[in-house]
């Protein structure tokens, strides 16, 4: 409050009109003139506005005033649209409404703090990105009877390809073994056994999404692409298999030549048992292949982006309800400042009283001033433009310059000679946008 008592005095005692008009003596007038007449020797026409003043005039007389006086102005309207919000605020003694206006500030605080927090954390955009994945989530699921997301179990998946790799380990090793060196044969096994789970884990993840990899809203292109991994995973099988099931072919053909028996056309009982053997095997290799594609199956959900838009959802959810508590926090302490405030009314009351009565009077002693600053800015701006009309005038009929058009109408001198060209009150006034607050 002292602050603004000090400021208001500062503004009372000061004298703009006086400090823009320091360097306004007759030859600073009298240089302007010579400047518009050697303009005008040149173009025998002499520029002003609508009013008949020339740029250098009006800068001179009414810009510099409108410069620091307009400084003034604008200090005085800061001053008192500050000083009458705290005399609104202050003016009624009865504590209930006083209370209800500093509630009101709270609510505007919350709001501007509100605000404030919402553009510093993005929290529209975190919102949006919040209530758009729920939905889309919402959506799938409800696309899906209700049934959520696959729970991710990596540890059964991992002993799912573990159970397939001991297995392929024990059908195919042997033969890769008894053919090839054991590093060859190892790492044979490994490709066979990596090969078959990769066919079983996408033909599984196809057999569960089928519905969705091609629905009709599908492009024909992603269609095209998921045709085409398709096929090369189950070539993949398809080479894998014919690899193992040549290779233990091979080995039972060289077992039955060591162990001398002699093939015979028509029926032969070691051909039998030989392609017996082989379709064990083969029916072993695909047993191992069907259980990877049950596995996979059971570890997909019927859309290829459900578990996404799950991860999105949650994602969002987790910041967006770290940006809200925030946010919530920020509100509650604001709210517990304002309480404080408001615990401290009732006692604060009666110095204000005083202080409003302070500051009434000053602002009526500011209300004088701007008067008299208004008054005199008009009579300097109108001295000032008498001089140099009058000087312009002499100096055109003392250089016989009677040719010359001045201003929009083209005047002649003695027309332009009768022009009022003074300014009152209101001009400096609505120059300054200086009204009544």
């Amino acid at each position: 409050m002292e602050e603004l008592k000090l400021s208001i005095e500062k503004l009372i005692n000061e004298s703009p009109v006086d400090e823009a008009t320091r360097h306004h003596d007759k030859s600073h007038i009298s240089h302007l003139v010579d400047e518009d007449i050697n303009e005008v020797s040149v173009s025998r026409i002499l520029h002003t506005d609508k009013y008949y003043r020339t740029h250098r005039i009006e800068e001179a007389a009414i810009g510099s005033i409108k410069d620091r006086l307009g400084r003034w102005a604008n200090m005085r309207n800061d001053i008192v649209l500050k000083a009458k919000g705290i005399i609104g605020k202050q003016s009624n003694s009865e504590l209930d409404i006083k209370r209800r206006k500093l509630t009101e500030e709270m609510e505007d605080a919350k709001s501007k703090a509100k605000d404030s927090y919402m553009r510093n954390n993005n929290y529209a955009d975190l919102k949006a990105n919040y209530e758009g994945t729920k939905r889309r989530y919402e959506d799938m699921r409800a696309e899906l009877g209700g049934k959520p997301p696959v729970a991710s179990r990596i540890w059964l998946y991992v002993i799912g390809i573990s159970l397939i790799g001991f297995i392929e380990w024990f059908v195919n090793y042997s033969t890769f073994s008894a053919k090839y060196p054991p590093g060859i044969a190892f790492g044979a096994t490994v490709l066979i056994a990596l090969s078959i789970a990769l066919a079983s884990h996408f033909h599984g993840g196809l057999l569960k999404q089928r519905l969705s990899l091609f629905a009709k809203h599908r492009k024909k292109e992603e269609k095209r692409q998921i045709i085409i991994k398709q096929s090369f995973f189950s070539l993949l099988l398809i080479i894998s298999l014919i690899i193992v099931t040549y290779n233990r072919y091979d080995i039972l053909v060289e077992n039955f030549i060591e162990s001398g028996s002699v093939a015979l056309a028509g029926i032969d009982d070691k051909s039998e048992s030989i392609i017996g053997v082989l379709t064990q095997f083969a029916l072993l290799n695909i047993l191992v292949w069907i259980v990877g594609v049950a596995i996979s199956y059971f570890t997909h959900d019927p859309r290829p982006d459900y578990q996404e838009a799950f991860k999105h959802y949650e994602n969002a959810k987790v910041k967006f309800h770290k940006a809200d508590r925030g946010l919530q926090e920020e509100i509650e302490r604001i709210k517990e400042e304002f309480e404080e405030q408001l615990k401290k009314i009732t006692n604060s009351l009666a110095s204000h009283q005083t202080d409003i009565k302070d500051i009434s009077n000053l602002l009526d002693r500011l209300a004088a001033k701007e008067a008299s600053l208004i008054n005199q800015a008009s009579t300097s701006i109108n001295n000032m433009l008498e001089k140099h009309h009058s000087m312009l005038i002499t100096e055109f009929n003392t250089r016989s310059m009677f040719d010359i058009k001045i201003g929009p109408d083209a005047l002649s001198v003695d027309e332009f000679k009768s022009k009022e060209i003074t300014v009152d009150s209101s001009f400096v006034r609505h120059t300054l946008s200086l009204e009544a607050i």
